[in-house]
């Protein structure tokens, strides 16, 4: 009775296993937004020396619907800005639309991530002027329009690892600014 016991108990282990084995290579993945054909990281932090001003961001987007331009971007951003006498606050964007590549706004002759879409800022908590500045950070505008069009995102368009002298950017900063880009086949 004992090795019938343990001949069944082997029996509805393995099926079990092949089971789990069948259900695991026939799954697919989420493709809420569809496949996506860029996946990016990026983080910068910047300080400015003798201000008592500091700024940062981290996040990452996906760029789906073709390789030069599609219809799908998802990204997620935090941005932290640190004042005089330790205040400042820190927010988060979700952002969705489309996007394109296109020409950097500081270098031309560098190809970038370009977005049209509209976004959702993050906690509810800030002020009017806090929510305002987290949306302009990101959009370069200065009337905090949850709408955009044609933002570059400063991310460049090729596969790579980036490191940036923030002060080409924010001139008297220093800090870092890397941006992970993969391109996915």
């Amino acid at each position: 009775m004992l090795s019938r016991t343990r001949r069944l108990l082997l029996v509805a282990s393995l099926v079990g296993v092949l089971a789990c084995a069948v259900v695991g290579t026939s799954a697919t993945p989420a493709l809420g937004y569809g496949k996506a054909t860029w996946q990016t990281a990026f983080t910068g932090t910047f300080t400015f020396p003798t201000t008592g001003f500091g700024a940062g961001f981290w996040g990452w987007c996906d760029f789906a619907g073709g390789v030069t331009a599609g219809d799908d971007a998802d990204c997620e951003i935090a941005e932290y800005f640190h004042f005089q006498a330790g205040t400042g606050w820190t927010c988060e964007l979700s952002i969705d639309g489309s996007w394109v590549q296109g020409p950097e706004v500081f270098d031309p002759s560098s190809i970038t991530f370009h977005m049209t879409g509209s976004l959702v800022v993050h906690p509810g908590k800030l002020t009017a002027g806090q929510k305002r500045d987290c949306v302009d950070f990101f959009t370069g505008g200065i009337d905090g329009s949850t709408s955009f069009s044609n933002v570059d995102t400063f991310i460049p368009a090729a596969p790579g690892h980036y490191n940036i002298d923030p002060s080409v950017v924010f001139p008297g900063a220093i800090g870092e600014f890397n941006f992970t880009v993969k391109q996915i086949p």
